[in-house]
């Protein structure tokens, strides 16, 4: 991105990180995402999750899924989202996940970034 270090207050990510390709990837879209958001900015994000969808998704590889709407996307699990938390924040409000109708997972990932 083209914005300069610390200096949103908001970051609002709906709907993009599920198209990572891979765990490099994905990283890569949080590590710019987490150097333009101040210290104590708060970070809002929807994205696929396997949370609740274990048994109806198809493994591909590495974080790599096909859901039972045919879409094939990098999903996250509680775990990963607790864990990447940890590293810079925490959590602004629980995760939440809703299932659209047994054919994906989407959960809102809300935190606040360390001072």
């Amino acid at each position: 991105m083209s914005f300069e270090d610390a200096c949103a207050d908001v970051v609002i990510c709906n709907t993009v990180l599920h198209f990572a390709r891979d765990d490099a990837h994905f990283e890569a879209m949080l590590e710019e995402i987490w150097r333009v958001l101040k210290p104590g900015g708060l970070f809002f994000s929807r994205l696929g999750s396997s949370i609740g969808m274990e048994s109806q998704i198809e493994h591909i590889e590495g974080r790599r899924y096909k859901s039972p709407d045919d879409s094939e996307r990098y999903l996250v699990d509680e775990a990963l989202l607790d864990l990447l938390t940890e590293r810079v924040g925490e959590l602004a409000d629980p995760l939440k996940t809703t299932i659209v109708q047994n054919l994906r997972a989407m959960t809102t990932w809300v935190l606040r970034k360390r001072v």
